[in-house]
């Protein structure tokens, strides 16, 4: 056995018994490295991280005596659309007792495709985004010696400040319970009467993608400043505001949405990004919305939320909560977690090019969840533009309509900086 698993662990692990809840990433190659090189860098990968090597059964990470993992060349096919392999791998179950992640590469001399797919549990964007990082270079200098092995790392609040564990942390977490039923039974007044997100159990998820260009992002970085909030807080109004618009014609109503925080800076002590683990916590936030607000009003409204929440160290608390709020979704099965989700990663450690390699595309996908955001994205800043992923559910939408809801979070972030400065 490496370990049980930590408390958010367990409410990840808990989610993909309900329904699959994968991470997939993709890297879109140019000059890309052989099958074989691929696959001698996974294999190095492998054996330097603990939980690559891992399964899981009754609660525990196991490790295998004789680690493999599934590793699929394809030869690249001209009508290849690889959308559609995100789909597949965001909807198949991995089984945890066979292993934690897989890998499927679309193969030909001058473009490739490299698709990991990954039990959420084992991953948060940081480690996942490294771990690209070590791939590519491993690609690189496969003559080098290998990266040494590293050892497992704790659960994630084992490692929280001393004021957030012991009695301390069981006061602090009694008032945030209290202050989340009181926020629950506010929402549910407010939002009689009105549209209910619907619950369709079952679904198939799919994603959609787009890239926005460095004068966009250098626009809406200086006007953030200006506004005194972050583009985290501008990307998740311009999220619920499209959402509003397209699925809540535009009606004034509060709506959730979840922010996500990255712990890893946080703990005791800071936990490197070298390690392959899930650090993060997610926060939920209820704001008014309506279809003709002010971006800017939203973006400042869901900013003093989000700042208030972390400055007085909601973070941990969620975290330490996390378990019990997904036995009760999961439980109920009556309701949805929130209308929307995003997660900002900010600027990835990824280089455009490895020697001759280069990175022409970097996505990240979370598999949709029946219980959970109506909408859900993905975002990080590589090579200066804005790479968004986004998710949807079938039973929620079919896909014009969230080719839509994509069109208007652009729409409304060229707006957003349109005639300023």
């Amino acid at each position: 056995m490496l370990r049980p698993l930590g408390i958010f662990e367990r409410a990840l692990f808990l989610s993909d018994q309900h329904a699959p809840f994968n991470v997939v990433s993709v890297l879109r190659l140019e000059s890309p490295p052989s099958p074989r090189i691929i696959k001698h860098a996974l294999d190095a990968l492998q054996t330097r991280h603990p939980l690559l090597q891992a399964n899981i059964k009754e609660g525990k990470f196991e490790r295998f005596s004789n680690p493999s993992f599934p590793f699929k060349v394809i030869e690249k096919q001209e009508e290849f659309n690889w959308l559609n392999i995100v789909e597949q791998e965001m909807n198949t179950r991995l089984n945890p007792t066979e292993g934690l992640f897989h890998g499927i590469y679309i193969y030909d001399p001058n473009h490739a495709d490299l698709f990991l797919t990954f039990q959420h549990v084992i991953m948060d964007a940081a480690s996942g985004m490294n771990l690209l990082d070590e791939l590519l270079r491993i690609c690189v200098e496969n003559k080098m010696p290998p990266l040494p092995p590293l050892e497992i790392v704790p659960p994630v609040e084992e490692q929280f400040p001393a004021s957030f564990k012991g009695w301390r942390g069981s006061a602090k977490m009694m008032g945030y319970a209290l202050a989340q039923m009181v926020d629950e039974i506010q929402y549910q007044g407010s939002v009689r009467g009105k549209r209910k997100r619907a619950i369709y159990l079952g679904g198939r998820g799919f994603p959609l993608t787009c890239t926005l260009p460095e004068s966009l992002v250098d626009a809406l970085s200086k006007r953030c400043r200006a506004q005194k909030v972050t583009l985290n807080s501008l990307l998740n109004a311009s999220l619920l505001l499209a959402t509003n618009l397209h699925l809540y014609d535009g009606i004034a109503l509060p709506m959730r949405t979840f922010a996500f925080a990255d712990l890893r800076p946080y703990t005791v002590p800071p936990m490197p990004i070298e390690h392959l683990a899930n650090y993060i916590s997610m926060l939920r936030f209820t704001v008014d919305v309506s279809g003709g607000m002010d971006i800017w009003e939203l973006t400042g409204n869901l900013h003093n939320r989000i700042y208030r929440a972390l400055k007085q160290g909601d973070k941990f608390l969620a975290s330490k909560m996390s378990e019990s709020l997904i036995k009760m979704f999961v439980g109920m099965k009556s309701m949805r977690m929130g209308a929307t989700a995003l997660n900002y990663s900010g600027a990835v450690p990824l280089e455009s090019e490895y020697g001759n390699i280069k990175v022409r595309g970097l996505h990240g996908f979370l598999s949709s969840f029946d219980l959970g955001p109506e909408v859900s994205a993905q975002a990080r800043l590589f090579n200066n533009e804005l790479w968004l992923d986004f998710m949807f559910l079938e039973t929620d939408m079919d896909r014009e309509k969230a080719e839509k809801i994509v069109r208007e979070v652009q729409v409304i972030l060229e707006r957003a900086v349109s005639g300023w400065g």
